[in-house]
């Protein structure tokens, strides 16, 4: 964590005048959130530079802990944000609903706070700072704006962040074209915790959801505390692994403590690639088998359908389409699967196995054991291609030739 972590809040009024300076202070004091002493501006400073005067600076601080702020009250000759052109505009206020966009176009008095913590971790300086603007939006009519996040908050969008104590409720992630159908997904506000933003790019539009939550956990585990450097890899279990590569930032992806890209860890011999990939596959399919366990077929089947507009030849997806296929009783589907696997993937042994599968469920034992032959030749380490090959030599009174193949399989299952 940094020594010390100093953040940026500009809110807009809707009113003319700011609020009296006793009222502010007493409203902090009442809601227990530390006190608030004004100091009006001097002549010098009161007299105004680029059609800007400061009319005074509150100095904060919070009722518990270290975290302080500042926050400077000044009045414009013109609206606060008039130098900002429109398309940036629409952008930063997107989600306000219309008086609070009107307010943050038209509005002459700025009130901008900055708070200081040394002490970041665990989000206590951002919920205090979000209590303080609340108190600063109620009596301003006003609207707030987090640079960090390049975001804008009313009144009733502040107090829903308010409510969330978790500290994605101060993390935004933006989503981005990449190519013709995909995502640059990246978070705004890792930074407020003193902590690198995250990234991952080429995410397919089918897979936004899972990107978004793969980032969202990312960024609440660095939020709590948690350390991620350039070429750190993070273990996400049977989901695999990843490793943080440091990326450079822009003037519109500021990020003081750095950029780090999350990319598919390399297998040996493979070079390092610059999306996760394998990583999002894996988890959207996780997704899938995890539905299907609760016993929802049709919403695992609808998953493992954006897995494969991913990638159609995503071997593990159409395995997995496969048996939810079976366990569904749709034999026939499960079938021409398997069929489709063998003809697009010839070297994919999963497709000879739930060809197999189909078969034998269909009641087509010769055939069934033939396809599972298949498999067997193409990967004689797969235990469960001669379980099921045994079981159809039973049915096709061979005996000896069964207990040989169970014998194997219990072998490669050890």
């Amino acid at each position: 964590m940094p020594a010390e972590l100093a953040l940026d809040f500009l809110s807009v009024s809707r009113l003319d005048d700011p609020p009296d300076a006793s009222i502010f202070s007493r409203a902090i004091a009442a809601a227990g959130f530390g006190m608030a002493e004004y100091s009006p501006a001097s002549h010098d400073e009161s007299a105004g530079r680029g059609g800007r005067r400061r009319l005074g600076v509150y100095s904060l601080r919070a009722a518990r802990g270290a975290t302080t702020g500042r926050l400077v009250v000044a009045r414009h000759d013109r609206a606060v944000l008039a130098a900002m052109a429109d398309p940036a505009f629409n952008v930063l206020s997107r989600g306000l609903d219309p008086e609070d966009r009107r307010t943050l176009r038209e509005g002459r008095v700025a009130l901008d706070l900055r708070v200081t913590s040394p002490h970041p971790s665990g989000g206590e300086h951002l919920i205090w700072a979000t209590r303080v603007l609340l108190v600063l939006l109620g009596l301003t009519e006003g609207v707030a704006m987090d640079p960090a996040t390049q975001s804008c908050y009313g009144r009733v969008d502040l107090a829903r962040v308010a409510s969330n104590p978790g500290p994605l409720a101060h993390v935004v992630t933006h989503a981005e074209p990449w190519g013709s159908d995909a995502f640059w997904l990246h978070t705004h506000g890792v930074q407020k915790f003193g902590r690198p933003e995250v990234e991952i790019v080429g995410v397919p539009r089918s897979f936004e959801v899972e990107g978004r939550a793969l980032l969202a956990d990312l960024a609440e585990s660095l939020a709590r505390g948690d350390q991620l450097a350039a070429g750190q890899e993070v273990d996400l279990g049977d989901v695999g692994r990843l490793v943080a590569v440091a990326t450079p930032t822009d003037v519109d992806h500021q990020a003081p403590f750095g950029r780090l890209r999350l990319v598919d860890a390399p297998a040996p011999g493979e070079q390092l690639g610059e999306t996760p990939s394998r990583v999002l596959a894996r988890w959207v399919l996780g997704d899938a088998t995890a539905r299907a366990d609760r016993g929802d077929l049709p919403g695992a089947l609808e998953i493992v359908e954006r897995a494969l507009a991913a990638d159609p030849d995503d071997g593990a997806a159409q395995t997995l389409k496969a048996r939810l296929l079976l366990r569904a009783g749709q034999l026939l589907e499960a079938l021409q699967v398997g069929e489709l696997m063998e003809l697009r993937l010839p070297r994919d042994w999963r497709g000879p196995l739930v060809i197999g599968h189909a078969l034998a469920a269909l009641g087509r034992p010769p055939e069934a054991r033939n396809a599972y032959t298949r498999s067997i030749e193409l990967n004689p380490d797969d235990g469960e291609a001669f379980a099921a090959r045994a079981a159809i030599l039973d049915q096709l009174g061979e005996p000896r030739e069964a207990a040989a193949d169970r014998s194997r399989a219990a072998y490669l299952s050890v």
